[in-house]
């Protein structure tokens, strides 16, 4: 009767880490790649020879420095677009498949999962930080 080898059933999940990592267009492993990564090592430890407490611990305090890490640019990004309220701003943006400058005023900042979106005079589509060249006072 043939045996597999232990962890086969879970090695999807790890080639899909890897392959999200890979993926990765900064070439950084993502918390969600990391954690999977983590998990697949944890369940196919050898049982008789589990792994050493102190990589474990040195694992889970590099995840948790990554975490801080992205929470941080993320308030920090946030305080950017707050600190552009009332300030006039020069855009560069793709429309049409042709680059265009947007000049105007800063009336709104508005953040979610995608990063912080100014609304701008003049403009009727928001812009993002990345597109952001210039700022100056009104």
């Amino acid at each position: 009767m043939p045996v597999d080898a232990i962890g086969t059933a879970s090695d999807t999940s790890a080639a899909d880490a890897t392959t999200a990592a890979i993926q990765n267009p900064s070439n950084q492993l993502g918390e969600q790649a990391f954690l999977k990564l983590l998990v697949t090592q944890l369940t196919n430890q050898d049982p008789l020879n589990p792994q050493d407490q102190s990589q474990f611990l040195a694992q889970l305090a590099q995840f948790s420095t990554v975490e801080g890490v992205n929470n941080l640019q993320s308030a920090q990004n946030r305080q950017q677009g707050a600190n552009l309220l009332g300030k006039i701003v020069d855009a560069q943006i793709i429309q049409n498949n042709l680059p265009q400058l947007v000049s105007g005023k800063v009336t709104a900042v508005r953040w979610d999962k995608d990063g912080v979106h100014l609304s701008v005079e003049g403009s009727q589509k928001e812009l993002t930080l990345d597109e952001v060249v210039q700022v100056r006072d009104p």
